[in-house]
């Protein structure tokens, strides 16, 4: 390794040295429980992000004086406890050192910890969710103080304190375990310029997207006038959404085929909250709640959002889906004021890591975090209305842009039962005129799903070929079923210019392409030459 790096090889280490303290140019101290990582100058790594960048894991670490170092791991009083990511030359090379363990902190950020007993509220009384029900808010391992936002929305769309007559919003408002994801690959990104390597990234969204949006509505009373009625207002937008159904009554057959005429996806809504013998937690009323939505509909639901955001245990319900066949799951959100925005992380979707049972596996089934339920509009309410459950629209339209910044999901649920409900439906066409204006489609969780998994499906590989005394280097993809209108991206160097689409990804410049993939699509790679495939000089 020491041979690779000092013959112009990048070497990149996350979470443990492996017994190379001397070829980092860092001393181990120690374990590393759980810290944030807080930048101590200016740099392409860590360029933009903005978040607490809260940690589990890793080791404690200090760099040599040969050593820079980026960024510091510190403690919840703000201590320094160790250097987080350090650079250090050597030769013609470069190794970089992540103390913290980015990919273990994603997904435990992510999936949380078994809930077994309600959670801690939070200490400023936003969040109670010691609520005596169990739910999905009761696993989340994000800090209070540390890792939420404040904003100031105005006045009407929350309660203001006697001496504070600007309401003030405390919510989850940075994507943590993105912006984790984005520091990995922005260290990816810097190594492979530092040695010119035109580096290809598949892009998360077809056809240059983004971001992708998705709106679904929990159908809480079945009551088929505010069903239809929202999905006029649906319809009026041009967009699908996903109708998640309550068990038991549902809605008439009528309204199902109205939905799905209208291309919206109708989900199951499964319900261990009411507490009737069919309404409990287990696997057995979960199989029940589904089988009777395919025979009300005609067809097996592909997605579930649990009602009340109902959860037991860690993974089981993940298994629980897959072995149903549900493809898509929504439940990972808030049900308290305080907990809107990002608290399992972010924007991407994820799919569960299941760690629990012998050898670690990817399951089956994508998750698509919650953001906020039922946004109202900034406008000012009748004198005297107030309710505590509503999110203003100011706080959907901060988490839309975050998504955005980050190319991820941004899920908001909308209720049929408060559709008639003050500034409601004006939040809607805002929050979707917004997605248009930033260059958004809103998808159904199906589609979301089915998208992502073709994405994963695509083989790609890098190969060199020789022509006579000329080699050049080939990007080939192969994709089972076709990616239609597909983002294909290359790293450029900050002397290259491009006459093709250039975008920024993460604060690095990449030219872009859209293409159709198939079993087999190649494109030549520039490696420092003029290259009128791409455009990049």
């Amino acid at each position: 390794l020491r041979w690779f790096v000092q013959n112009g090889g990048c070497l990149i280490a996350v979470g443990s040295a492996n017994g190379l303290d001397g070829l980092f140019g860092i001393r181990t101290v120690g374990k590393l429980r759980e810290a944030w990582l807080r930048f101590a100058q200016p740099h392409p790594i860590g360029n933009g992000l903005q978040s607490s960048l809260h940690v589990f894991g890793g080791v404690r670490v200090q760099g040599k004086s040969e050593v820079q170092v980026i960024a510091h791991a510190v403690n919840r009083e703000g201590d320094v406890i160790g250097d987080g990511i350090i650079l250090r030359p050597i030769g013609q090379g470069m190794a970089v050192f992540i103390a913290p363990d980015i990919v273990h902190s994603v997904a435990h950020i992510q999936q949380g910890i078994a809930v077994t007993k309600d959670g801690l509220p939070a200490p400023d009384g936003s969040a109670p969710i010691n609520d005596g029900i169990l739910k999905t808010e009761d696993g989340h391992v994000l800090d209070w103080e540390r890792d939420r936002t404040v904003m100031g929305c105005g006045t009407g769309n929350a309660k203001p304190e006697p001496r504070n007559p600007k309401p003030l919003w405390t919510f989850f408002g940075q994507p943590i375990a993105d912006e984790l994801r984005a520091l990995l690959l922005q260290v990816i990104f810097f190594s492979a310029q530092q040695k010119r390597l035109p580096l290809p990234m598949l892009w998360y969204w077809h056809n240059g997207l983004t971001a992708i949006g998705l709106i679904s509505h929990d159908t809480d009373g079945n009551d088929p006038e505010l069903g239809q009625e929202l999905l006029s207002v649906v319809k009026g937008l041009g967009i699908a959404t996903t109708w998640c159904i309550l068990y038991p009554g549902g809605y008439p057959p009528s309204l199902y085929r109205s939905i799905a005429e209208a291309g919206c996806e109708i989900a199951v809504h499964y319900d261990a909250y009411t507490g009737t013998p069919l309404t409990t937690w287990s696997k057995r009323n979960l199989a029940v709640q589904h089988q009777w939505l395919k025979d009300m509909t005609g067809f097996a639901a592909f997605s579930n959002k649990n009602h009340y955001t109902r959860w037991e245990g860690r993974l089981d319900f993940y298994r629980w889906c897959e072995e149903l066949g549900i493809r898509a799951e929504q439940s990972k959100g808030p049900s308290k004021r305080g907990t809107v925005g990002f608290l399992f992380g972010g924007s991407h979707p994820w799919r569960p890591l299941d760690d629990e049972r012998g050898r670690p596996r990817f399951l089956e089934v994508t998750a698509i975090n919650l953001f906020s339920q039922d946004l109202v509009s900034d406008e000012t309410p009748p004198e005297g209305y107030f309710h505590p459950a509503i999110v203003p629209a100011k706080v959907g339209e901060w988490l839309m842009r975050q998504t955005v910044r980050m190319g991820g999901v941004a899920h908001f649920l909308f209720h049929p039962s408060h559709v008639r409900r003050f500034g409601t439906v004006k939040a809607l066409e805002r929050l979707v005129a917004l997605g248009h204006e930033m260059g958004m489609e809103w998808w159904t969780s199906q589609q979301v799903a089915d998208w992502l998994k073709q994405r994963r499906a695509t083989q790609q590989k890098v190969h060199q070929r020789c022509d006579g005394q000329n080699s050049h280097w080939v990007w080939v993809l192969n994709a089972p079923t076709p990616l239609k209108r597909a983002t294909l991206l290359i790293l450029l160097s900050d002397s290259e210019t491009t006459a093709q689409a250039k975008r920024t990804v993460y604060g690095f410049p990449f030219a872009q392409r859209i293409e159709t993939l198939g079993a087999s699509f190649e494109l030549p790679l520039p490696c420092g030459v003029r290259s009128n495939f791409w455009g990049v000089t």
